[in-house]
């Protein structure tokens, strides 16, 4: 396994350990709120973080093998999960969406307090207002959901265009790209983590004083 050597890439992964800490305390926040009391968003809560630190333990291991595609599916993987998660906060009842998410009802097919369909492209470009950098983070991940030319151009490690040669990787790990890259990633995915904590704690608030 690889170890992380450089400060800036330690410091980026010290403060997703913190975010690691966060999202059990505020698990056990929510699961203690009102008494114990539980609803139909604390179940959708639960499936988020559940669904977050599985992420999260994968995703770190992801970067520490250096495999930065890998990796960079599982951030998308994350935001999608912040991006519906914060579907509670747009719709008239919040506890009557989380009825019809656990019925199997997709969230695409549902509409917000103004009428909206809430498709990924609309919930991006709603939270996009307020965070400049979400859309296109989330437009450059989408090609790492499914097979693409992202896929095909990772397998790239050099292009001679003058001698037509082109070295190829199979394995693993990514050795091509920079460290601030590595930084980026494991900083978007912290970044990720504490969305979803606004609309976590805001649900606490609300649920605590019923």
């Amino acid at each position: 396994m690889e170890k992380i050597q450089s400060s800036s890439l330690k410091e980026a992964y010290l403060k997703l350990g913190e975010a690691e800490k966060l999202l059990f305390y505020k698990c056990a926040q929510m699961m203690k709120a009102d008494n114990g009391n539980m609803y139909q968003v604390d179940l959708l809560a639960i499936g988020a973080f559940k669904r977050s630190s599985g992420n999260l333990k994968g995703f770190k291991l992801l970067v520490e093998f250096k495999n930065m595609a890998a990796s960079r599916s599982l951030l998308r993987v994350q935001l999608d999960t912040f991006l519906r998660f914060s579907a509670i906060a747009l719709v008239d009842n919040a506890n009557e969406f989380a009825s019809k998410v656990l019925a199997g009802e997709q969230i695409r097919r549902m509409k917000d307090k103004l009428g909206n369909k809430m498709f990924d492209a609309y919930l991006i470009k709603f939270h996009s207002k307020e965070y400049d950098w979400l859309q296109k983070v989330y437009d450059d991940l989408c090609g790492y959901i499914h097979f693409s030319n992202k896929h095909i151009f990772d397998s790239f490690n050099n292009f001679d265009d003058k001698q037509r040669k082109i070295e190829f990787s199979f394995g693993i790990k990514d050795e091509k790209y920079p460290e601030y890259s590595w930084v980026e990633i494991v900083d978007c995915f912290t970044m990720a983590l504490n969305l979803f904590f606004i609309y976590l704690d805001a649900w606490v608030v609300s649920k605590a004083n019923k």
